[in-house]
Formats: structure tokens, C-alpha cells, sequence
């Protein structure tokens, strides 16, 4: 019976403790990054054309956002005879994996009997010696990236930036949106792992 308690209590509290690798993830209140590499001197004066890397309906709504940061930045924007072109390309991939809730066991009963399974190890599962496996539950979460490219009329690379943010699969918009006016504050300069975060 005591043996019992004790396997129930620890069943309850693994049950509460998140995995130590959710602990260890991005600080929620900067979960991106911005790189960016200059390579030659942009114009300050040259107007830029932007262009996505695919006509989908949310390329040419993310590519309005970027215009209006490039018109924040005060560089004029024209998009037929821009003398620089702004390249665009969006990334997402799935962090983790749907599945089912994590389990550390299983509770049988009926009218005359119960039955407490627990799992005190595995290593392909939940158990109670290998705590809950990270993967385990829920949709997961999605890295997003924005890579912005800055070319002149010859083709030749001026600049390039790429941000990332880890969020979840309702972040894509607000996080294409933060990504591209982080990178375009950025525009023809260098920097390392700037953090930002979702306004």
C-alpha cells in the first residue's frame, strides 16, 4: 500500500514538471534573432523595388509590410524603376511534433477492481525514471525565417539579413511582420544575433 502512495505521488509529480527542455528554450521575451552581413555600399539615395521569391496571396501582403518599413526608414520605394531590388523568401518549419498528451501511465477500474500501470522506464516513452519526453503533446511550435536580399541593377549582393523566431503555427503573420521590419532597420549593415520579439 505504501509502495503504491509512493508511485502515485511521483506519477503526480512528474506529471506537473515541465522537461527540462522546454525550460531551457528561447527567452519568451526576445524569441528571435537577426543576422545580417554588408558586403558592398548601398546608395543612400537609390530607390528599391521589393520583390518575393513567389506570388502567393501572403507574399504580396508580407511585401507591402516591407515596403512600408523601407518608406519608415526614408528610402523611397518604386516598384517599377527601383534602382536596387530587395529580395524576399519565407521559411517555416515545425519545432516538435503533434502527438498525443504525454502519459506516464494508465488507470484501469471497474465495479470489483482497479489497476494502476505505471511506467517506470522507457526510453522511446514517457516513464517515470526518464520524466516526459519533450515531443510529447500538444501542436508544437514553428521557426520562422525571413531572409531579405539587397542587390543592384547589375545583380551584384550589397547585403543580405536573415531572422528567425521561434512562435507558434498563429504567429505566421504577426511574426513575418516583426521579422522584416527588424531586418529592415537593419538594411546594409552588419549585426549578430539581434534579439527582438512579436509587438
Amino acid at each position: 500500500m505504501i509502495r503504491a502512495a509512493a508511485a502515485v505521488l511521483a506519477f503526480a509529480l512528474l506529471a506537473s514538471t515541465p522537461p527540462a527542455a522546454a525550460q531551457e528554450r528561447a527567452d519568451p521575451r526576445a524569441p528571435g534573432r537577426a543576422n545580417a552581413q554588408a558586403f558592398r555600399e548601398a546608395p543612400a539615395d537609390a530607390s528599391i523595388r521589393v520583390r518575393p521569391y513567389d506570388d502567393t496571396r501572403e507574399a504580396r501582403r508580407l511585401k507591402q509590410q516591407i515596403e512600408r518599413a523601407v518608406e519608415r526608414k526614408g528610402r523611397r520605394v518604386d516598384d517599377r524603376a527601383g534602382i536596387l531590388t530587395l529580395n524576399f523568401d519565407t521559411a517555416a518549419q515545425q519545432i516538435g511534433r503533434p502527438g498525443p498528451p504525454p502519459s506516464l501511465g494508465s488507470i484501469e477500474a471497474d465495479r470489483n477492481d482497479a489497476r494502476v500501470r505505471l511506467n517506470l522506464y522507457a526510453t522511446n516513452q514517457d516513464s517515470l525514471t526518464t520524466g516526459r519526453r519533450p515531443e510529447g503533446g500538444g501542436s508544437g511550435s514553428v521557426q520562422y525565417q525571413l531572409t531579405l536580399s539587397l542587390d543592384d541593377g547589375r545583380g551584384t549582393r550589397l547585403w543580405q539579413g536573415t531572422a528567425t523566431l521561434l512562435g507558434s503555427p498563429h504567429d505566421e503573420v504577426s511574426a513575418y511582420a516583426a521579422m522584416a521590419r527588424v531586418l529592415v532597420e537593419e538594411l546594409g549593415r552588419t549585426v549578430r544575433q539581434k534579439p527582438f520579439s512579436i509587438e
